[in-house]
């Protein structure tokens, strides 16, 4: 795909930590090219809701800082804050590229942040949860998100989808791939836990059709869509969301999830009060 900005003459920390497993032997600046069209979407994200700055950042999950890295060097001026599972992988961002480090917790609601975010950028996370862990990974983004704040978020939809239902290999050979997709037609929305995983780690492969994703979305009253691009990071999708409290009436209801949504309308509901019934 064609780079949406010439970001040729960043220069950028090209050292990669030992333990990194995404860099592949095969085609090492493929690691390299993905971390800098994250930051194009990135930038992108900047002019579709009008920042030109971001102050506080959060990379979740930060991994050994592919995307990072960029981050530090196009937002130098930035409080960078690296969170992921790997602790080594957190080590590494906060030494190399001088972010916060944060460990992870496989639930989110447990980590510690006492400050809202300009900017979150969550690169293939939810494309491994299960649908409660989905929802409740998005109602935790929004809470960490300031008021207009961004949140840059990565999918699987219909090009893994197809691939998968083509017969492509090398995506997934772990998985029950047949389950997957059959439920993915059947409700837009499928998850097998890989075969290595176990109950209590419960990792996996995700998809999730643009339709099941923008009707989750809308359920967010204070979420505005800016964004849903597909195969815009590799085979996955993008999805921008710019924060604006109350934008929108919660006439689609709102997230079981969401701890920070007032309580349910009073008998009548919210068109009752709208409509005086």
């Amino acid at each position: 795909m064609k780079p949406l900005y010439d970001f040729s003459r960043l220069a950028v920390d090209r050292t990669v930590d030992p333990h990194d497993t995404m860099q592949a032997t095969e085609n090492p600046e493929q690691y390299f090219d993905l971390g800098r069209r994250a930051l194009e979407l990135i930038h992108f994200s900047s002019e579709l809701c009008d920042k030109p700055h971001y102050p506080a950042i959060l990379d979740l999950p930060c991994g050994h800082g592919r995307v990072l890295r960029w981050l530090r060097t196009h937002y130098p001026y930035a409080s960078l804050t690296a969170c992921d599972l790997d602790r080594g992988g957190v080590d590494f961002c906060a030494r190399q590229f001088g972010a916060a480090p944060v460990y992870s917790q496989a639930d989110l609601h447990q980590l510690p942040f006492t400050a809202q975010f300009d900017l979150i950028w969550v690169g293939s996370l939810v494309t491994h949860l299960r649908q409660d862990r989905w929802l409740a990974t998005l109602d935790c983004l929004v809470k960490w998100t300031k008021e207009c704040g961004v949140i840059v978020l990565t999918t699987q939809g219909r090009s893994v989808s197809s691939l998968l239902a083509r017969g492509r290999r090398n995506i997934a050979e772990n998985i029950d791939k047949a389950a997957l997709l059959e439920e993915y037609a059947r409700t837009g929305f499928a998850y097998q836990r890989y075969f290595e995983s176990n109950a209590e780690e419960d990792y996996g492969l995700t998809l999730s059709s643009p339709e099941w994703v923008l009707r989750t979305l809308q359920r967010y009253p204070d979420i505005i869509v800016r964004a849903y691009l597909e195969e815009a990071w590799g085979m996955q999708d993008v999805i921008i969301l710019y924060k604006k409290a109350g934008h929108f009436e919660p006439l689609l209801g709102v997230p079981e999830l969401n701890t920070t949504t007032p309580d349910a309308a009073p008998s009548g509901g919210l068109l009752g009060r709208l409509f005086g019934r």
